[in-house]
């Protein structure tokens, strides 16, 4: 199954790519598979950090995540089932006054 991981600002600078494209295992598609699978990627190591807290393995308050449009935090968070063609967005956000 395939779906598109669309990345946004600072991350999309970190990858040098607006779109990615993935092919996820039926068996266990979850945002978190999808997130595993792009930090496998030789080319986007680096993004783990970003997005994700490193001693819980929670996404970061600074990462707002997307699937199809809707914030997983009003689904099932990081193990928010994922479809066929889904779009998962990953905007980072930014803090101040």
């Amino acid at each position: 199954m395939k779906i598109r991981l669309r990345l946004y600002g600072v991350l999309r600078s970190a990858v040098a790519s607006d779109v990615i494209e993935l092919e996820l295992s039926p068996s266990t598609p979850t945002v978190r598979s999808a997130l595993t699978q792009l930090f496998g990627r030789k080319d986007c190591g680096g993004l783990s950090n970003l997005i994700l807290d490193g001693q819980s393995s929670d996404a970061r308050s600074s990462t707002l995540i997307l699937v199809s449009g809707r914030e997983i935090g009003a689904l099932e968070g990081l193990e928010t089932k994922l479809k066929d063609d889904d779009e998962v967005s990953l905007l980072p956000v930014a803090h101040g006054g």
